[in-house]
């Protein structure tokens, strides 16, 4: 799933292309009109090549460094949220033994 693993649109040649388009050969156009469909196919692809380098493959990956980042939010939070109640214990605890004197040198006095 890395954008180096992806073989490169620029790689892709006319003998690939007429392998991978049989039709084209059994068609009796003249020489021209198919230079001019090929030129047509080049840019498309030249086009589409473009597309998935500049603006889908970046947009992927920064969605699967945002979705990292998330769950690692996510955990953080848990974590933070586990030290708070910890603190909010100790705290309760605190204030519950200062009441507990306090009554008791009330009681005293």
């Amino acid at each position: 799933g890395d954008i180096k693993d992806v073989p490169s649109l620029l790689s892709w040649d006319a003998e690939k292309e007429q392998d991978f388009f049989p039709a084209k050969k059994l068609r009796d156009e003249p020489k021209e009109a198919k230079t001019e469909q090929d030129e047509e196919f080049s840019l498309w692809m030249h086009q589409v090549q473009i597309f998935f380098t500049t603006k889908f493959f970046p947009a992927y990956q920064h969605e699967k460094v945002l979705r990292e980042k998330i769950k690692e939010n996510r955990i953080r939070d848990a974590e933070l949220a586990e030290l708070r109640k910890i603190k909010d214990e100790e705290l309760a605890k605190f204030i519950a033994e200062r009441e507990v004197e306090e009554a008791k040198r009330q009681e005293a006095a």
